[in-house]
């Protein structure tokens, strides 16, 4: 076959470059999907379950910036570790493009 005729290589899929356990050896985890691993980690912790709620109906201290307002957005409660009173840490969505408008304290304590 010419250059011309041979078919592109597909890429291979992420399964390809990742370790293969070694017989009789230790397995081990590359740096990235360490990364990988501990990141999703996180994200279940944070957001599994979370709460979400009409931005209308929320008590928020947060200095609204911008040109959005408290009832064009989402409302997502992160889940906190500690037990006492503390300000929520939130995540503030827009409702017509779903970007992130803000992430941070609530400024709700008390």
């Amino acid at each position: 076959m010419s250059k011309t005729q041979r078919k592109p290589r597909r890429n291979a899929g992420k399964q390809s470059w990742r370790p293969k356990p070694r017989p009789g050896k230790k397995p081990f985890i590359a740096r990235a999907e360490a990364r990988r691993r501990a990141e999703r980690h996180v994200l279940d912790r944070i957001f599994k379950g979370a709460v979400v709620r009409d931005g209308a109906k929320v008590r928020l201290g947060i200095y609204i910036r911008a040109d959005w307002t408290a009832k064009g957005v989402w409302v997502v409660y992160k889940n906190s570790e500690g037990v006492g009173l503390k300000s929520s840490d939130v995540v503030l969505v827009c409702k017509s493009t779903g970007s992130v408008l803000y992430e941070g304290s609530a400024f709700d304590e008390g």
